[in-house]
């Protein structure tokens, strides 16, 4: 089975139900509106999908939960995906954050890089989930971060949500009062510290507030991205 990641851009239409984003449109046909666009993301990724289940920000368990065909809500931040499940999809909701993928032996552990997250050592408790699945050491695990903000574009006014001083050390310089954060570096030095290969750590270069193909709440293009996380008979996205 091939591991596909696979984000959406601003044509395949704002994946949110917030109605500060549709002023003029009902609850109904705000829902109507987001249902539409995943089915034609579904459809898209050219599988037959069976089930799907969001991963957001609002995920606030910082533990691990499998998915099943039969899952349909979740309130975990690690997500595990099976290859012998390849009928389910996980969708992540994102604007800047980067998405981490951990991948082993046909099994991968998907969560959101916030910093919140980061600060909670989600790397770790990543790679422990991948571990007690797959029995696979770190290094022989394989790590995809999608596209982020980059150093120069990811502007914080202080320090204060940077908590976890061991992970964030030497990931952001001072300039003229701001603070202007590294994320990719942090991430990899974490990996690193957790003995991944780092052969095996894998980074999408765009700048996603660059790219004006992404909504971006740094750049000022409001919305939510989605990335899709699934496994396939062959890749197809």
């Amino acid at each position: 089975m091939k591991l596909n990641v696979f984000r959406t851009t601003i044509k395949d239409g704002n994946f949110t139900k917030d109605k500060k984003y549709y002023p003029n449109l009902s609850k109904e046909e705000i829902t109507l509106l987001y249902e539409t666009n995943i089915n034609r993301l579904l459809k898209k990724v050219g599988t037959n999908i069976e089930n799907y289940v969001i991963l957001s920000a609002k995920n606030k368990e910082l533990k691990p939960r499998t998915i099943t065909k039969t899952t349909k809500k979740i309130k975990e931040q690690i997500i595990i995906l099976k290859s012998s499940t390849p009928s389910i999809a996980v969708l992540i909701e994102t604007t800047d954050d980067p998405i981490i993928v951990a991948s082993a032996n046909g099994i991968c552990t998907i969560a959101l890089g916030t910093i919140e997250n980061i600060n909670n050592n989600i790397l770790h408790e990543m790679i422990e989930a991948l571990i007690k699945e797959t029995d696979a050491a770190p290094f022989e695990m394989t790590f995809y971060i999608t596209s982020c903000p980059s150093q120069t574009s990811y502007v914080l006014d202080n320090t204060q949500k940077l908590t976890n001083t061991a992970i964030w050390k030497d990931a952001y310089i001072k300039k003229q009062k701001k603070y202007y954060l590294d994320i990719r570096y942090a991430i990899y030095n974490q990996l690193l510290h957790e003995i991944v290969d780092p052969h095996y750590i894998y980074f999408d270069s765009k700048d996603s507030t660059e790219n004006k193909n992404y909504y971006s709440d740094i750049a000022k293009r409001p919305g939510v991205n989605l990335t899709c996380v699934v496994y396939t008979d062959e890749e197809t996205i």
